[in-house]
């Protein structure tokens, strides 16, 4: 299969799962096999990029997650969706698929899984931020000072890796939101922080992704902890009138910033993790749902509803 998902130049681990994860699940993946699978991602939107050069053949949609726009996503007879990732995906398709979670649950399928729940505690907390927050902060130099361990989500070192960071956390605190489902699965406490993700994918998506995933888990009204990234100068009325409301003087004060960010981090109490029966449901839908893709791969949809 050709495994379809977004790649960042400088690495993302929720995307960057798909490399490492389905191959072991599925085989090796083929840029040039007409079969396309989605696994991991909010990809599913009108306009994707990622869709733009995949044959018009099959394309196989395994617990992939919607990106909110204000257009519809139509589908035809090619698109094959064994199971989206929540309930807010579902309704986006007027509820005509099951949801199960994030296909990123699916590492729990792995005959090496074990492993990483033995994994022995090394940190108290980690923290994750979101890939796009990376640049703003020295963020190793941020946790050190909190006594809390940075777990990169670029993945420098690989994909394993963090996932064995994770497992040797006793708590993480994530802005990355495959950071906490990742912690969820591995059966690590998380709670959630929000710093850029209004800013670099818009509030509108990242709520929705999160509360995707939380309903689909059995998590509802959960506590997130937000930090403010940008200020507004003191020139940012006037000019705001001046320029007729076309230019906005918002600007980063790094330091202030810094200062409420590392408040706030160590401020950080109320972790949540799924329910053990949860889980296990989860476990034993995405085992029928990976068996059942071995052994048939795209299913035939020729009487597939064209429409929304």
């Amino acid at each position: 299969m050709n495994y379809v998902y977004y790649k960042d130049p400088k690495g993302n681990f929720g995307d960057d799962l798909n490399g490492w994860l389905w191959p072991k699940l599925f085989g090796e993946g083929n840029i040039n096999d007409p079969e396309a699978f989605l696994g991991i991602g909010s990809i599913l939107f009108d306009g994707s990029p990622l869709f733009r050069d995949i044959p018009d053949k099959c394309k196989i949609v395994f617990g992939t997650g919607v990106r909110p726009s204000h257009q519809t996503f139509s589908l035809n007879s090619s698109w094959d969706i064994r199971f989206l990732r929540g309930p807010l995906s579902a309704y986006a398709f007027n509820n005509q698929f099951p949801y199960i979670a994030d296909a990123a649950y699916a590492i729990r399928q792995l005959p090496e899984f074990d492993k990483f729940l033995k994994v022995k505690k090394k940190y108290k907390v980690s923290v994750i931020p979101y890939f796009k927050s990376v640049p703003f902060f020295d963020w190793e130099a941020l946790c050190s000072k909190l006594g809390y361990n940075y777990i990169s989500p670029r993945s420098e070192k690989g994909v394993e890796h963090t996932l064995q960071e994770i497992a040797a956390s006793e708590y993480v605190i994530a802005e990355a939101m495959h950071g906490a489902i990742l912690a969820d699965a591995l059966r690590v406490p998380w709670h959630r922080f929000i710093l850029s993700t209004p800013h670099t994918e818009g509030s509108g998506v990242a709520e929705f992704k999160w509360m995707d995933w939380q309903a689909a888990i059995h998590l509802y009204n959960i506590n997130a902890t937000p930090v403010k990234l940008y200020r507004k100068s003191f020139l940012h009325q006037k000019i705001k009138t001046l320029s007729g409301n076309r230019i906005s003087a918002e600007f980063m004060a790094r330091d202030i910033v810094k200062t409420d960010l590392l408040k706030t981090l160590q401020a950080v109490n109320g972790f949540y993790l799924s329910e053990e029966d949860v889980i296990r449901r989860i476990d034993n839908k995405i085992h029928d749902q990976t068996f059942l893709l071995r052994k048939e791969k795209c299913m035939d949809k020729s009487s597939f509803i064209t429409t929304h």
